[in-house]
């Protein structure tokens, strides 16, 4: 296992996170799918779509509420970077994609599991080669191999808290926005002294999510989602945002990092209480 994170290390930042295959139905559960995740494409056709309104952006992409046809509205993010920077190992849709893909696989083995033995998850696990078992654990050869009997304090996972639902990665041609009004085109954004924009003749990688009214957070259901994270692996960034959950909802899921990205590190895996994240 350990030889393993080391390897998904060094292939940092040329990893797969894309996959062509059609969003439909659930996903692939194999011990490889889940040692790198990746996102399935989003089955919706951009010639249909139709821009709602911007609701925002930051360093990493812009986010948009659109519509597909008569479907939605949805969420779609675009992505500042159209390719892996040379001299950062972090590149924003990869980290998203293989989030939401590893969130839709526990998902669906958590559903494939109801109504036999629940998976089971090891709660003393530090490292990251005892995180990544404790993902191994969704996949079809853990359930088979209930890997997770010898474990030192077992947490067995019976649901998944709500998670804002993801339809998948689509390409942006960028020339697409000519033709949209001056109003709903992307617009330069400042994230400190960074400058990001959008050039023209060029694709961009985006995701489409579920659309997340705002609401109320509730401070007990953001702890229960923060305790999954924690319980299965995840580890957070340096800077979560209060902004980025509504209604009880994590919206961006670039504030979580998995146990397979090159970021995760063992003093970020830790139990963190709902008050921190939602302070303004």
């Amino acid at each position: 296992m350990a030889d393993w994170a080391e390897e998904q290390r060094l292939k940092q930042p040329a990893q797969v996170f894309q996959d062509d295959t059609v969003l439909l139905g659930p996903p692939s559960l194999t011990a490889e799918d889940f040692k790198t995740p990746r996102l399935r494409r989003c089955k919706f056709d951009l010639a249909t779509i139709s821009w709602e309104a911007r609701l925002g952006g930051g360093l990493d992409g812009y986010v948009w509420k659109v519509k597909f046809g008569e479907e939605g509205p949805f969420t779609l993010k675009l992505y500042w970077d159209a390719k892996p920077p040379a001299d950062h190992p972090y590149y924003a849709p990869r980290r998203e994609c293989q989030n939401a893909a590893l969130l839709q696989m526990m998902e669906a083995a958590v559903e494939q599991a109801a109504g036999e033995s629940p998976i089971t998850v090891d709660l003393d696990a530090k490292t990251k080669a005892d995180v990544l078992a404790n993902v191994l654990a969704f996949s079809n050869e853990g359930r088979r191999e209930q890997q997770r009997q010898c474990a030192q304090r077992p947490k067995p996972i019976s649901s998944i808290p709500r998670m804002k639902k993801c339809y998948g990665w689509l390409t942006v041609d960028s020339n697409l926005f000519r033709s949209v009004s001056w109003e709903l085109r992307p617009p330069v954004v400042y994230s400190g002294r960074v400058k990001r924009s959008m050039s023209y003749d060029q694709e961009y990688i985006a995701i489409v999510s579920e659309f997340i009214e705002e609401g109320e957070n509730d401070p007990e259901v953001v702890q229960k989602v923060l305790e999954f994270f924690w319980e299965v692996g995840f580890a957070h960034t340096l800077s979560p945002a209060a902004r980025n959950w509504k209604s009880g909802v994590l919206t961006d899921l670039g504030d979580i990092i998995q146990p397979g990205d090159y970021d995760w590190k063992e003093q970020r895996h830790r139990p963190v209480k709902a008050h921190s994240v939602l302070r303004e």
